[in-house]
């Protein structure tokens, strides 16, 4: 699929999609609730909405037991937990990460294997090597394609006590564990080296809050102590809007509008999702930003020129294709920190964003270790030149997003080939950007 993205001032209001790493940590929760003979055992999970990595849990936990029923022109769902009430012989992520190490140590508290597959971009992502030392450790029997990849074949259960998980590469497998071990018979001690996105921790720890769920948490996250023999609880759980998927809404707000702005619905300013950190940089950009009454934030041009800023993504790595779609009409120089947490994407992000803004016109340095440097333009009324109008987002949601945003303010139309890569998180992205063109 290809979309063409033409010069364009943008203006309006439109709604945040449903987050997705919400929903998944939502639906597994509720997965784990015990089968109930009456709907009071049933949670009930609000404003989910669904994109490729939603369906791929959904359906992971369907497999795994649960049962699930909709409302509201399936914005509401009901889910009947009963873990293991199932066992399929196999079990796809689609291209999700986050469900791929999420529901592996979930799986790993099932007494027969179960062997879970993927699709796509996640068949050449590494996650499977990670998780085997610690899950074997704990119990587990774990065996896992050549190269760390998957599919993976898993069985258990998991016996809880102590173990320690290397953070540094990614926060997902760390959520798994914490979900699975409130089952175990006994408790856990985890210990996590050097963590990072520490946000989606907290989230963790919110959604297990939510479901009955005790977890003692260290104040820097290095280490978790989980009781067992937990019980989850069925509630009633709002999905809050996405910041990730919001981001490019918001910096086409900085960069593109004319008036009053862009604003976004249905984001809760006090979140804990990392990228609500996008609020900081178009802050330190220059952007007029106003949070309003009902979770409503609005972005518009600045009074004066936008400017370069320095910005740490350690924690919020899925931000840096918005940041650099930002700092392109930025003068001066913008510098972004963590692009080691790039390299295992759905792209090798990094390289991708600076190949793909380079045919707009954009110089971005990477080479300066876990940094990535970018010049904006050089006088406040530039457009991007571009070099090259047609782009590839190289099955990368976020790509897609970010060269479609920084293309409102080009020369001439560009060309996005595999724009159908938002499917995996935000279906409706360009439906809502064709609807904020002036």
């Amino acid at each position: 699929m290809k979309e063409t993205v033409y010069p364009s001032a943008v203006g309006g209001r439109i709604s945040a999609p449903a987050s997705k790493s919400y929903a998944q940590r939502a639906l597994a929760a509720a997965l784990l609730v015990p089968a109930a003979e009456n709907p009071i055992g049933w949670s009930e999970l609000r404003n989910m909405g669904l994109c490729n990595d939603t369906s791929a849990a959904l359906e992971v936990v369907r497999g795994l037991g649960a049962k699930v029923r909709y409302g509201d022109g399936h914005r509401v769902y009901y889910v009947e937990g009963g873990f293991l009430r199932t066992v399929p012989d196999g079990l796809s992520v689609g291209e999700s990460g986050l469900s791929a190490r999420l529901f592996t140590p979930i799986a790993a508290q099932s007494p027969v294997p179960v062997r879970i597959v993927g699709e796509g971009s996640l068949l050449r992502r590494p996650v499977a090597a990670a998780m085997a030392e610690p899950l074997v450790a704990l119990g587990a029997r774990f065996e896992y394609a050549e190269g760390g990849f998957l599919p993976v074949t898993v069985s258990g259960p998991l016996q809880g006590g102590s173990v320690e998980v290397d953070g540094s590469l990614s926060s997902q497998f760390i959520t798994g564990l914490l979900m699975a071990l409130p089952l175990s018979a006994q408790d856990t001690r985890l210990a996590v080296r050097n963590p990072k996105s520490v946000p989606y921790l907290a989230m963790t720890l919110e959604v297990l809050r939510a479901f009955g769920i005790s977890v003692k948490a260290a104040a820097d996250y290095t280490e978790f102590v989980v009781p067992g023999r937990q019980q989850y609880r069925p509630t009633n759980y709002a999905i809050e809007g996405d910041w990730s998927g919001a981001s490019c809404l918001l910096v086409a707000g900085a960069v593109a509008s004319e008036g009053d702005g862009v604003a976004v619905a249905n984001l809760n300013p006090r979140s804990l999702q990392a990228d609500r950190a996008i609020v900081d940089a178009l802050k330190r950009a220059g952007a007029r930003v106003t949070f309003g009454s009902g979770h409503l934030l609005t972005v518009g041009r600045a009074e004066e020129r936008l400017r370069g800023f320095e910005f740490d993504a350690t924690d919020c790595p899925d931000l840096f294709p918005a940041l650099a779609a930002l700092a392109a009409f930025c003068e001066g120089v913008t510098v972004l920190r963590g692009t080691t947490r790039l390299t295992h994407k759905e792209s090798d992000r990094a390289a991708t964003i600076a190949a793909e803004f380079s045919k707009l016109g954009v110089s971005i340095d990477l080479s300066q270790e876990d940094r990535m440097v970018i010049r904006g333009l050089s006088t406040p009324d530039d457009g991007l030149t571009v070099r090259d109008a047609s782009l590839d987002s190289h099955n990368d949601h976020r790509i897609a997003m970010a060269t479609a945003v920084a293309s409102l303010r080009a020369d001439r139309p560009v060309t996005i080939s595999n724009a159908q890569a938002v499917d995996k998180s935000y279906p409706q992205f360009w439906n809502d950007l064709k609807q904020l063109y002036y």
